[in-house]
């Protein structure tokens, strides 16, 4: 089981047409402008969560923290920024998700969730809930992810959530954590679900339907099923592979998941030969947090 990335959007853009490289090169040179010009924080603030985004996705993990920490001091105590700062809480919550510090993943999203609950509005909230239920999940306490992402799941529904990616993020977290607990051929369906809303989006080979495809293909290995998963995970590691830089932790973590599915399968020798690919592609990178801190805003809870 691995942990699906997320990094939810800022209010900006025009830098969608870039390589993830030229992307960070330009934001850096956006905030410099933006510095000396004295750009509105609100705006500033964004490129910097941008930034933050970015560097995570190039496994750039120190540098993630602190463009984080850099968007959140601009938001934090602006009126205008207060959805914004619940993005930037809760991707630097997936930055410690990713990193290993699940404890200041809970925090920073516990947070997340209180500054919704204090906007009131009931779908933000029910998308905070899904991001205490990735922390569950990651923590290996499944049911309380389950309960947490199902009650979140039914209330982005019930209030028409048109953001299909925060849906499938969320039937991702109920494909795992269902079948974590033995509930397989109900965690297929939902991964099924997950797929079919990912493949509506309107970019093809989207990073959703790649962590979409790797949780339904886990789910069929489970429930039983022959060929669909190794179809499915197959297809979602060449979608992760496109969208991360070689050997990043979410990369690895699919071709682990797949390696063990060809051991569980019997066979051994293609295990081998992921395996051995995922340990060049890590020893390659060796991407830490070895000098990472723990933000202030994974301390404090109000």
């Amino acid at each position: 089981m691995w942990l699906t990335c997320r990094a939810d959007a800022f209010q900006s853009g025009g830098l969608g047409s870039l390589t993830l490289e030229q992307r960070v090169a330009r934001e850096n040179q956006l905030i410099r402008a933006g510095e000396r010009s004295g750009l509105d924080p609100l705006n500033l603030g964004r490129l910097w969560g941008h930034l933050a985004s970015d560097y995570e996705d190039e496994a750039e993990f120190e540098k993630a923290e602190a463009a984080y920490n850099h968007a959140l001091q601009l938001f934090e105590h602006l009126p205008a920024g207060a959805k914004d700062y619940v993005v930037a809480l809760g991707n630097l919550g997936s930055l410690y998700l990713l990193t290993h510090r699940n404890d200041e993943a809970m925090r920073c999203r516990k947070r997340a969730l209180a500054a919704r609950e204090a906007m009131g509005d009931k779908l933000e909230i029910a998308r905070g809930k899904e991001l205490l239920a990735e922390v569950y999940l990651a923590e290996h306490k499944y049911k309380e992810a389950r309960q947490t992402a199902e009650e979140a799941y039914d209330s982005m529904v019930a209030l028409k959530d048109s953001n299909s990616s925060e849906l499938v993020a969320t039937l991702i977290t109920l494909t795992y954590s269902s079948c974590m607990r033995g509930q397989c051929a109900y965690a297929v369906d939902r991964g099924r679900e997950a797929k079919s809303l990912a493949l509506s989006a309107p970019e093809a080979d989207s990073l959703p339907l790649g962590e979409a495809r790797m949780a339904l293909g886990y789910a069929e290995w489970k429930a039983g099923m022959k060929d669909d998963p190794d179809a499915e995970m197959r297809e979602g590691i060449r979608i992760l592979r496109r969208w991360m830089t070689p050997g990043h932790p979410y990369v690895l973590g699919a071709m682990r998941q797949y390696s063990k599915y060809l051991n569980e399968t019997h066979r051994t020798v293609e295990a081998k030969e992921v395996a051995e690919e995922e340990k060049r592609m890590n020893t390659a990178q060796q991407y830490t947090c070895a000098n990472c801190t723990v933000s202030v805003y994974g301390l404090r809870v109000r």
